[in-house]
């Protein structure tokens, strides 16, 4: 699980709900205290995802 600030709006971010699984890579655009709103590879629009499926991407 990740912990969010303003300053991590643009971060990358890589989805992954169980084990095994590739993740998925996308950008943070907001986050409110229910969910981190990321758009994943060439969406145009954001998905709410649960931080606690997210991974920092170094």
């Amino acid at each position: 699980m990740i912990a969010l600030t303003p300053s991590d709006i643009g971060r990358t971010v890589a989805y992954r709900d169980r084990p095994g699984v590739v993740p998925e890579r996308g950008i943070v655009t907001s986050f409110d205290r229910f969910f981190v709103y990321v758009r994943y590879g060439a969406d145009l629009h954001s998905r709410a995802t649960k931080a606690s499926h997210l991974e920092w991407v170094r």
